[in-house]
């Protein structure tokens, strides 16, 4: 273009030459200039915008996201773009993103529980004797904690690259997720536990459902999901965990090991705590990323490890409530029957 040329679209809304008019006939006509001149650019400017976003695709890396995106500066590539539109969103299950991992496993792991959760009752609940209506709620009340924990870090980690304020609020949904898991976990373990002393068993369900409350009342607020709060999050949700060590000890405390180890399933309860907290601790610490950033974008990051323990300890509870199920219902149906004599073969 010559120097002295002036840009096409531009001149045609410059005025040409001397105009006579009155000053209130000039005052009109550069009014109407002005405003011709900012509606063809408002015009034009977005769609180039739209048209430049839109030939980058889907992906993105970490110096491309929006400041509300940023989470974990070792994850490098593979983030998907804010859609702020909800079938968009959708459509990224059907390629590979660095939440991939993290929505299939829960998604699948969900539907696996969705699965398991009638088949155990015609195969497992159905096949006991003595079976009580409270054996059932506190064991669909384990398997309805697990499905909501997995269905809402399923759909979480679908829907936050929607916006700012979807991604808030599913956050929030996947935090009380995990409450409900931690104490639906809670409620066959202490049932069992105490199965003979309804005060203490009456007390712990009670207290652990007090402190998960109040644990949704704290994940509930807007700034607990801010990077800096990482710590904060894992040391709530290990705490919550950890506080079922006090009714573990006073059950062998009240019963001796070998039958509490039995009443409860305890080597499985041990594994399921080990896998929840080996998972919280690579979670929080963001290990393997953190020493060579950029090379778990995609596969094997912190953040899916910690799904992976999680999937393992769901799966490990699972079996060591059945156990502890079987262990009063298939042999032992009365709590007049001497510690000594139990069977506790059937554990």
């Amino acid at each position: 273009m010559d120097a002295g040329s002036e840009p096409v679209g531009i001149r045609s809304l410059t005025p040409r030459g001397p105009r006579h008019s009155t000053d209130n006939d000039s005052g009109i006509s550069s009014e109407y200039d002005e405003k011709e001149r900012a509606k063809r650019l408002s015009i034009q400017l977005p769609d180039e915008a739209q048209l430049e976003v839109s030939d980058k695709g889907p992906i993105c890396c970490w110096d491309e996201l929006p400041s509300w995106m940023k989470d974990n500066p070792a994850i490098v590539s593979g983030y998907r773009r804010p859609t702020q539109n909800y079938t968009k969103t959708v459509e990224s299950l059907g390629y590979l993103h660095n939440e991939s991992v993290n929505i299939w496993s829960h998604l699948l792991g969900a539907l696996t529980f969705v699965i398991v959760a009638p088949i155990s009752y015609f195969k497992i609940i159905e096949l006991l004797e003595a079976i009580h209506w409270t054996d059932v709620a506190v064991f669909y009340a384990f398997l309805a904690g697990a499905i909501i924990c997995l269905s809402m870090s399923a759909s979480f980690h679908t829907f936050c690259c929607h916006s700012e304020a979807v991604a808030s609020q599913w956050n929030r949904c996947d935090y009380v997720g995990i409450v409900f898991l931690i104490v639906g976990s809670f409620y066959p373990a202490i049932f069992y536990g105490f199965y003979c002393h309804k005060t203490w068993q009456i007390m712990y369900i009670s207290l652990i459902s007090i402190f998960g409350a109040a644990t949704i009342f704290v994940v509930m607020r807007p700034k607990f999901r801010s990077p800096q709060f990482r710590w904060v999050r894992s040391g709530l949700f290990l705490a919550m965990g950890l506080s079922g060590l006090f009714p573990i000890i006073h059950g062998i405390i009240l019963y001796g090991f070998p039958m509490a180890q039995r009443a409860v399933a305890l080597n499985y309860m041990f594994c399921m705590g080990a896998a929840y907290v080996i998972g919280a601790l690579i979670y929080g610490s963001r290990v393997p990323e953190c020493f060579f950033p950029g090379k778990f974008d995609y596969f094997m990051s912190s953040h899916q490890i910690f799904h992976i323990c999680v999937l393992i300890g769901c799966g490990i509870h699972f079996f060591g409530v059945t156990k502890a199920m079987t262990f009063w219902h298939q042999a032992n149906h009365s709590c007049n029957i001497p510690l000594e004599t139990l069977k506790l073969q059937f554990a």
